[in-house]
C-alpha cells in the first residue's frame, strides 16, 4: 500500500510541476505571439483556464497530503490532548465526507456532460474531459483525509525524555 502511495504522491507532484510548466509557456508563447505579430490565439485563454482547475483540485489534494491547508487552532491549543485527537478525527472526517460528495455529485455532472455532447466554446474539445479532473481529484483528496483520519487514531509513539536512553 505505501508503495502505491509513494508512486501516487510522484505522479501528482510530476503532474503539478508540469501544468505550471505548461501554463507558464503558453502564458509566454501568447504574449510573443500576441505582441510580437499581432497573432491571438483564443484557445490558449480558454485552455489555461481549464488548467488552472485542474492546479486548484490537484494542489488541495496535495495540501491535504502535506498539512498546508489553512486551519484554525484556537480551540485546539486550549483543549486537552483526548479532546484534540477527537476534534482533529471529527474535522478530517467531516473533510472527507465533504469531498466524497463532491466526488459522487462532479461525476454526475461529468456524466450529463458526456451524454449531452457539450464542446468548449474555443477549442471545441468535449467538455467533459475538462470536468473529470474534479471527482478524480475530489476522490483523492477524501482518500487523504482518511488516510489522515487513520494516522491519527493511531496511538503517538512514545518520546524519549531527555537523558534518558530508550
Amino acid at each position: 500500500m505505501r508503495r502505491w502511495l509513494k508512486i501516487l504522491n510522484h505522479l501528482e507532484e510530476g503532474a503539478l510541476a508540469l501544468t505550471l510548466l505548461g501554463l507558464a509557456v503558453m502564458a509566454f508563447v501568447q504574449v510573443i505571439f500576441r505582441y510580437f505579430f499581432d497573432i491571438s490565439f483564443t484557445w490558449f485563454e480558454e485552455l489555461s483556464r481549464y488548467l488552472g482547475v485542474f492546479l486548484t483540485f490537484l494542489g488541495a489534494s496535495l495540501g491535504v497530503r502535506y498539512g498546508t491547508h489553512f486551519s484554525m487552532d484556537f480551540l485546539l491549543i486550549r483543549a486537552g490532548a483526548r479532546a484534540v485527537r477527537a476534534m482533529r478525527l471529527i474535522s478530517t472526517l467531516l473533510g472527507a465526507a465533504m469531498f466524497l460528495t463532491l466526488a459522487w455529485l462532479s461525476w454526475k455532472h461529468t456524466g450529463k456532460m458526456l451524454r449531452f455532447g457539450t464542446l468548449s466554446g474555443a477549442m471545441k474539445a468535449p467538455m467533459w474531459l475538462f470536468y473529470m479532473p474534479m471527482p478524480f481529484f475530489s476522490l483523492m483528496i477524501a482518500l487523504r483525509f482518511l488516510l489522515l483520519g487513520w494516522r491519527q487514531t493511531r496511538p503517538e509513539p512514545a518520546v524519549a525524555r531527555e537523558g534518558q536512553s530508550r
